[in-house]
């Protein structure tokens, strides 16, 4: 047994300790999927999104985002809680991912005490851990990790737990004993690409501009467009419908985080007693989740698009 093997099984018993439902390790080399970031971006499908343009050569070569890099343990932590969207059509519908407290910080922490048990046994160890803030192939390197694959709906997907993970990585400067990739099992479905209201998604592509996350979270300042306001099916900040019609997400289990459990006015508010908020309220009702990365005043948009109807 190698030393590789030990302290590579041992990063792994610690990290499910810690509370990542699933972690894999591969070395710190490019991506082979990665220079498809390219066509994406010159295609324009990232939308408003320009920071994606920014630092090319990092996304697609992790080891010039850090020096030294040799190997990327990825995590995954599962955030499903069984509690159905509401279809009343006078309620609003959130994406389940921030229901309950923002992960940034739940993983980033994580990942810090991961790192310094890695190196409590070796102190030449350096490393850094990134949860969606550098650009770093967060998806990517799940699925060649092991973790999942990157579906149809181009979210990572995992037999035991569906898609319902929030992803983080630690890349350090160490060989590790290494995963295999994940295998594809989307198989011949197509419920995401059907089901999606504003036809975002081609197999294993989407195109943000018409995606209701994006139009709903990232796009600021600016009307949604009333071709898709009107296919926002009551969503007001994310969706999640590629998400609850995929056949793996059957498998779901609730997670054992308590924090991503939600304040259960925000499952499915009405309507007139969002529209109805003042800034100060909106920033109380929603403090310590990720509907505050949409400014009070696009997430009044999005309320008064998605439910024009029943305001």
């Amino acid at each position: 047994m190698t030393d590789k093997h030990i302290l590579s099984e041992q990063i792994k018993r610690k990290a499910r300790a810690l509370g990542f439902h699933l972690v894999g390790i591969a070395p710190a080399v490019p991506l082979p999927q990665a220079p498809y970031l390219k066509e994406w971006l010159a295609e324009g499908r990232h939308g408003r999104m320009h920071w994606m343009e920014n630092h090319p050569d990092k996304r697609l070569d992790v080891r010039k985002l850090v020096p030294g890099a040799k190997s990327v343990i990825a995590v995954a932590q599962n955030y499903y809680t069984p509690l159905p969207h509401s279809n009343e059509k006078n309620k609003a519908k959130i994406s389940r991912y921030a229901w309950g407290k923002d992960y940034h910080k739940i993983i980033k922490k994580k990942l810090k005490r991961l790192l310094a048990a890695i190196r409590e046994r070796d102190e030449a160890v350096e490393g850094r851990f990134f949860v969606d803030t550098a650009p770093i192939q967060d998806k990517l390197w799940a699925q060649q990790t092991g973790l999942g694959w990157q579906g149809k709906n181009t979210n990572i997907i995992n037999r035991r737990y569906g898609s319902w993970l929030f992803l983080g990585e630690l890349v350090v400067n160490i060989e590790l004993e290494y995963d295999d990739p994940a295998l594809d099992y989307c198989g011949h479905c197509t419920a995401c690409i059907e089901a999606c209201p504003t036809g975002a998604l081609q197999p294993y592509r989407i195109d943000a501009r018409r995606c209701i996350s994006y139009l709903t979270i990232e796009t600021r300042d600016e009307p949604i467009p009333r071709e898709l306001s009107d296919k926002l099916e009551g969503w007001v900040f994310g969706c999640d419908i590629c998400q609850d019609v995929c056949p793996w997400n059957r498998f779901a289990k609730e997670t054992d985080e308590a924090a991503y459990f939600p304040n259960e006015k925000n499952i499915a508010p009405a309507f007139d007693e969002l529209q109805s908020m003042t800034e100060e309220e909106y920033k109380q009702r929603f403090q310590g989740t990720p509907v505050l990365r949409a400014r009070y005043k696009d997430f009044i948009r999005n309320v008064t698009a998605a439910g024009k109807e029943n305001i």
